[in-house]
């Protein structure tokens, strides 16, 4: 499967086969905050993201988030609530779906209603069933865990997002663990884990706030 980004691939899986999209699509954020810490941008001080490297990538969504963590963060580089961040980044859905139509892996249809234009999307289903399957394997501990896999499994239990995919009770329930940063595995890092922990409760208490439950 082509190498993708977290927010790709969390907003793959949010993407409908009729190019609409679920209702966790505010919570995209959360997913660029785990590529963040992948790419070492950032790291989590007791579950707030501390900036790490702001130097600029080239990449438009990278270097919005990083500048807005910095003007947060201020002279003084104090941590960020997450819970802030992924709310300041609910829109960003848009951005990674346009990606992904420019690489072929989603089909971009501009539509209007009573003249007011919109944007659908529609996901490549070879490559969204290779990444459920990716899913559902991490789950049944078939394939080994690692600092990607650890992150998107967190994604998908702490918006809720399990509960479409068509998982069985047992997967869901090693998603929750992977969510709160248990039983992970000498493969993901401990920055990981805890960034892992920190990411979801973010992403939880947004969804909590929005009256979306996990479980």
């Amino acid at each position: 499967m082509t190498t993708l980004t977290l927010p790709e691939e969390f907003v793959l899986l949010l993407q409908k086969d009729n190019g609409s999209y679920h209702s966790m699509s505010d919570y995209a954020g959360a997913a660029e905050l785990g590529e963040l810490v992948l790419q070492r941008r950032i790291d989590f001080v007791q579950k707030k993201i501390q900036v790490l490297d702001a130097s600029p990538s080239g990449v438009g969504w990278l270097d919005d988030c990083m500048a807005y963590l910095v003007k947060k963060a201020g002279p003084a580089n104090k941590p960020v609530a997450a819970q802030s961040f992924i709310q300041r980044r609910k829109n960003a859905r848009k951005v990674h779906c346009a990606a992904l139509a420019e690489r072929g892996l989603m089909r971009h249809e501009e539509k209007s209603a009573l003249f007011i234009p919109y944007a659908k999307y529609f996901p490549d289903p070879g490559t969204r069933q290779a990444l459920i399957a990716e899913l559902r394997a991490v789950a049944r501990d078939e394939i080994e865990l690692d600092n990607r896999r650890a992150l998107l499994a967190a994604m998908v239990h702490s918006t809720n997002l399990v509960r479409t995919l068509g998982l069985e009770r047992a997967e869901r329930k090693r998603l929750k663990e992977i969510s709160k940063g248990e039983q992970l595995g000498k493969a993901v890092e401990a920055a990981v884990a805890a960034a892992t922990a920190a990411i979801s409760a973010g992403a939880f208490a947004v969804a909590s706030s929005a009256g979306v439950s996990s479980s």
